[in-house]
């Protein structure tokens, strides 16, 4: 029979001989008359026991156990509770028990086991939570055992005003926030800032658990910590629901101690990997690898942020978590651990430094890395994270992805096994950004899906934003604002779901938004996202599709708010921003011959269009079989810049309306520029005196405007559209159609006329176009020439418009233009 047993049993024998108690002794039982009463105090430990003697007289359980804590007072609540006892036994007693023993359980085993007591008999034990006594677990299991709360050994506030009154009960109360440790019957206790960190860092800390330990840390950090049972006694929850740590005087050693006591954890191999799954587990990691990096741990900060996701760290934990931990890794980590270079490999990326990203690859793999072709094609000498790392790594190069580069890429797959959701997703996210640079749509939606639903089963939110985003995009490019709208909501709840914060992200999201709001007719977000934020947003990280998204949506709105020179400049900053670029450069290029279009300086566009440097020539943008074949993104933007040129100078060429419906077939072209070139088609079919197929065509675009409220499409035609409307036959039968009249209605809500440039001003078509040709610096000869006229017939039109503006020469008539808004 054990020890505890054979006394528990000898609790009766002890009730009949009354024998004199003796004092409570560390590692000893201590032994007294059956029963208790509460005991009455002005002492704060009077009040203490008074209060905990009524929550444990009524227990029915024959175990009381009082766990807790170094300096939580357990000792001296075991004496004063023997003390009641012994005071309760001398008169008559509420407790009918045979006999009670009390145990200050050593730190120290080893233990005999405990065994089942009888209700007769009652045993109260304190002892600190990493002491394992054999047998406790199975009195708890079968009702015999009650453990007292920890936190009821703190001193209570309304118990410290009582013991000292009101304002001295408070203060106390705020320094030490109730630890008995602290507190006396004299008041506070004062003890030495070094002697108490030191005590909690040996008596407390060291023997807390790892997730104990990082909570403490991260909330002595300043960082929230929710959730689950208080880390210490001291604990309370915040209005916000978040743990604290009460008591000033506290504060200040704990901190001291827990940095004492993560260092004796990180520093020991045998301990400090299970503190790094512990914050791994919490959600912490980031401080703890900088607590290694600041002991000099880096190998063990290494594999803890290979544990985090490697590279991908930085879509967990944010962009300054990803900066604050890169930039506590020596420089020689970059040539010795893989993780680490495509860490600031992808850093480097981030900032727009490509070449310096390239270089980090070379030092560390060799320079054959820099071929994406030769790492993607030899398949055993690369390992698969490298292989899709280096293609994601393409997004950010100027290299055209070829279809053996794509077959390369769908074969790194092959080699991840079905649950390797972050570089399954990556591996798709990069062909999207390529299939929509080609402009296959079908191909783009599939792998999009794909990648989001990888970036989903991995739980990365800010990745299935960035997807969200694109597919927002990849809507508005087809030209339906509502479905648009539906995956920007998206995109803003996988933001919301973030544990940190990324506020180029949110930029990229507030951009979205005024995008989809501008489709519908509403340019103000956009405008004040262009003003406010647009220097910042530029700066960030960008993708092609992206800046394709910006340069569209920026100069189009500036353009038509404010003038041609201001979307002119805000090309013109991009081009300063993507100097190195020339993919970017050939989107600038292109969107700034439309926005000369839009502006009426058709001369000059004309011969911007000229200069650049691109296999697409007017030639061929006159060639229909070409125009159909053309596939390319850049491309395409530049025939329809000579297309548009072509449907404004001479819209009764034999051959145009054959060239309009090759382009509009392709395949390549959006949605968005598909209703472009419809209206071009409607404008070319009235100049050539086909008004039917003029309606028609009006009919169907409107009919498509409506059902996906794409309007802003329509507002970049605004010079075309206003010819069409300007005819009554076409207006008329377009405001009997419910459809039609609708976007026409939304069309004048959104600033669009229905009458022609030059109309309101009393300026015929052929004026209109001579005036702004004049206007570009043209001499009479020149627009002769371009307008197939004679020299006389171009002065009878300039005197007519001298006339109607009240000039009466070149120089008045090119300012009165100006004014007017007729050209930008």
């Amino acid at each position: 029979m054990s020890v505890i047993r054979l006394l528990l049993n000898a609790t009766t024998i002890l009730s009949a001989q009354k024998p004199h108690p003796p004092l409570v002794a560390r590692g000893h039982m201590i032994f007294a008359a059956h029963g208790m009463r509460r005991t009455s105090g002005l002492g704060i430990e009077a009040i203490r026991t008074e209060r905990l003697l009524g929550l444990l007289g009524d227990r029915p359980e024959p175990v009381v156990v009082i766990e807790a804590l170094a300096g939580m007072g357990k000792s001296r609540l075991l004496d004063n509770l023997k003390t009641a006892s012994e005071t309760s036994a001398k008169g008559a007693s509420p407790d009918k028990r045979a006999g009670s023993l009390f145990w200050d359980v050593p730190s120290e085993g080893p233990f005999d086991r405990l065994d089942i007591v009888t209700p007769s008999s009652r045993l109260t034990l304190a002892k600190r939570p990493h002491v394992q006594l054999p047998g406790l677990d199975r009195l708890f299991a079968f009702g015999q055992a009650y453990r007292l709360a920890e936190e009821a050994l703190l001193y209570q506030t309304d118990e410290l005003i009582e013991a000292f009154g009101e304002k001295a009960g408070l203060d106390i109360a705020s320094q030490t926030g109730g630890w008995p440790l602290l507190i006396d019957d004299n008041g506070q206790r004062w003890i030495d800032r070094d002697i108490l960190s030191r005590f909690i860092a040996d008596e407390i800390l060291a023997h807390l658990p790892d997730e104990t330990l990082i909570c403490l840390a991260m909330m002595s950090a300043g960082s929230r910590v929710t959730g689950g049972a208080p880390p210490l006694p001291l604990a309370r929850l915040d209005p916000s629901g978040a743990w604290i740590i009460g008591g000033l005087e506290f504060a200040e050693p704990l901190a001291a101690a827990l940095a004492t006591e993560q260092n004796r954890r990180l520093t020991n191999p045998d301990l400090c990997p299970s503190l790094a799954e512990a914050s791994a587990k919490l959600g912490f990691a980031r401080q703890t690898i900088l607590d290694m990096q600041r002991v000099e741990a880096f190998e063990a900060a290494e594999r803890l942020l290979e544990a985090e996701h490697g590279w991908y760290f930085l879509y967990f934990h944010g962009a300054t978590a990803f900066d604050e931990v890169l930039a506590g890794f020596p420089e020689e980590a970059s040539r010795q651990s893989d993780t680490v270079v495509f860490c600031r490999a992808l850093q480097a990326l981030k900032h727009g430094e490509v070449s310096l990203a390239r270089r980090l690859l070379a030092d560390r793999f060799g320079s054959e890395t820099l071929d994406p072709a030769k790492v993607l094609a030899v398949r055993g000498r690369y390992s698969a994270e490298f292989r899709s790392f280096r293609l994601v790594m393409l997004i950010y190069e100027d290299i055209p992805l070829t279809e053996e580069l794509l077959r390369l890429a769908f074969a790194i797959l092959a080699d991840l096994p079905i649950e390797a959701h972050l570089l399954r997703g990556s591996i798709h996210n990069a062909i999207l950004e390529f299939y929509l640079r080609t402009r296959r749509f079908a191909e783009a939606e599939d792998v999009a899906e794909r990648a989001l639903r990888h970036y989903r089963a991995a739980g990365a939110s800010l990745l299935a934003f960035y997807i969200s985003l694109h597919l927002a995009i990849m809507r508005l490019m087809s030209g339906d604002a509502a479905s648009a709208g539906e995956w920007a909501n998206e995109a803003e709840r996988d933001m919301a779901s973030l544990g940190f914060d990324s506020p180029h992200d949110l930029l990229l999201l507030k951009l979205l938004k005024s995008c989809v709001a501008y489709e519908e007719g509403h340019d103000e977000a956009l405008i004040q996202f262009l003003n406010q934020d647009l220097e910042l947003f530029s700066h960030g990280e960008i993708w092609p599709t992206l800046v394709e998204f910006a340069l569209q949506y920026g100069s189009q709105a500036l353009s038509r708010r404010y003038s041609t020179i201001a979307a002119r400049s805000f090309l013109d900053r991009w081009r300063v921003y993507q100097v190195q670029n020339r993919q970017f450069q050939m989107m600038i290029d292109s969107r700034e011959v439309v926005v000369m279009q839009n502006g009426n300086r058709w001369r000059e566009a004309a011969d911007r269009l000229a200069q650049l440097t691109t296999p697409v020539t007017q030639d061929v943008a006159s060639n229909a079989r070409a125009l159909a074949r053309l596939g390319h993104r850049d491309e395409i933007a530049v025939a329809l810049c000579w297309l548009r040129h072509m449907v404004f100078e001479t819209p009764t060429r034999p051959d145009l309306v054959e060239c309009l419906a090759a382009i509009e077939s392709n395949l390549a072209l959006t949605a968005r520029q598909r209703l472009g070139v419809q209206i071009w088609s409607a404008y070319v079919f009235k100049r050539q005196r086909d008004l039917t197929r003029a309606r028609a065509q009006l009919q169907a675009t409107f009919e498509t405007v409506a059902r996906n409220g794409c309007l802003g499409s329509l507002s970049e035609e605004q010079a075309f559209l206003a010819d069409l409307l300007a005819n009554r036959r076409i207006s008329d039968f377009l405001s009997a159609l419910s459809e039609a009249r609708q976007v026409l209605r939304r069309l004048r809500d959104f600033g669009l006329g229905n009458s022609g440039l030059g109309s309101r001003n009393g300026l015929s078509r052929q004026e209109t176009k001579v005036l702004m040709m004049v206007t570009e610096g043209a001499s009479n000869k020149f627009v002769a020439k371009m307008l197939q006229i004679s020299e006389p017939t171009v002065k009878f039109h300039l005197g007519n418009v001298y006339r109607k503006l009240g000039c009466r020469r070149r120089k008045e008539a090119i300012a009165a233009a100006r004014a007017l808004g007729l050209v930008g």
